[in-house]
């Protein structure tokens, strides 16, 4: 499956010609761009939109982010405050989106398999090779299963949406952009005291690199089994994602290095978003295949489909050192002058 890439940061245009602008009028336009793509969203979500909760998803990870990243200039105990309340509703949204990825990326994979074994996803002539029959089984299984996920999901999205503390999330949201608290160090120019905190959010990539393992040197049947390694992946990633959105806030201010630069750490966070849906895959792959009375012909199928979600893990770790030597090389940090 490919991934889809995130919407375009609103707000994230080149520099206009004018007045030096202050960190606070950087920092409120960003989260007002955020804040109108949320709110914009949600009568999608409601209707259960294709794409919708996705969006919405983005739209907090970019204003939470942004609270984490720049929360020294602005009211600290505010920020937290908003940062967890968007973590909150993010986390109850977070599997009807999860269960709509999944489920496009194995039924796209078995509708291959079924073209593969020559049975397609319609039925067929089937072949031993990979067991024509069991192709078809797997892909009515996962379906069903995964569709009595995304309704359970969504219903408690629906939840969400219907109470109180998704209300006051709201309203707070589309309030903050005016209502932003800011320290004294948020009037000073946004090339001061935003751009030090990128490098300070690039700093902690570079040191979550260098705590991994080499997978070039690692022997693959152990790492892929190993929690810790697969911990520190996870971690890389969110790192990575919040240096990309504290590049994009800059955009306005730097112009086009900032937004290569975000490209840069986009390139990462999709090879490491590569392993988290092979990760995410095989978790639902595991489920399924512990179905009561499943034939075996099923279990062959299910198998298959886990051991090519392994794989995509381990070439997406592969790939991952040659990305990463493009992505820290110096000469797209020289706008934070250093």
């Amino acid at each position: 499956m490919e991934r889809r890439a995130e919407p375009e940061a609103a707000g994230a245009r080149a520099p206009e010609q004018g007045p030096p602008q202050t960190a606070l009028e950087v920092l409120r336009a960003y989260l007002a761009a955020q804040s109108s793509a949320f709110l914009g969203q949600l009568p999608r979500l409601r209707e259960g939109k294709p794409e919708a909760s996705h969006r919405i998803r983005v739209a907090c990870r970019r204003s939470r982010s942004m609270l984490r990243t720049y929360r020294s200039l602005l009211d600290p105990d505010w920020c937290d405050e908003l940062a967890e309340q968007i973590a909150e509703f993010t986390d109850v949204i977070a599997p009807e989106r999860d269960v709509e990825v999944v489920r496009e990326r194995l039924l796209k994979a078995l509708d291959a398999l079924g073209e593969e074994s020559g049975t397609g996803s319609a039925g067929g002539p089937a072949s031993m090779a990979v067991g024509g029959a069991g192709v078809l089984r797997a892909r009515t299984l996962l379906d069903r299963m995964l569709q009595r996920e995304y309704a359970a999901a969504h219903e408690a999205t629906l939840a969400a949406l219907a109470g109180p503390k998704f209300h006051a999330l709201a309203d707070r949201l589309a309030l903050a952009p005016q209502t932003l608290p800011a320290a004294d160090r948020a009037g000073a120019s946004a090339q001061e005291v935003l751009f030090p905190l990128v490098a300070q959010s690039f700093a902690l990539v570079e040191r979550r690199v260098a705590a991994l393992p080499d997978p070039r040197r690692q022997n693959p049947r152990a790492a892929l089994a190993d929690d810790a390694t697969d911990e520190l992946w996870h971690r890389l990633r969110i790192a990575a994602k919040r240096t990309r959105y504290a590049a994009e806030v800059c955009v306005p201010v730097a112009g086009p290095p900032a937004s290569e630069f975000a490209g840069r750490m986009t390139l990462i966070t999709e090879d490491l978003g590569i392993q988290q849906d092979a990760a995410v895959a095989s978790a639902v792959l595991l489920r399924a295949a512990r179905t009561p009375r499943i034939a075996a012909p099923t279990g062959f199928v299910l198998g298959r489909l886990l051991g090519d979600s392994r794989a995509a893990i381990l070439r997406a770790r592969l790939a991952f050192p040659s990305l990463w030597m493009d992505a820290a090389d110096p000469a797209h940090r020289t706008w934070l002058g250093r």
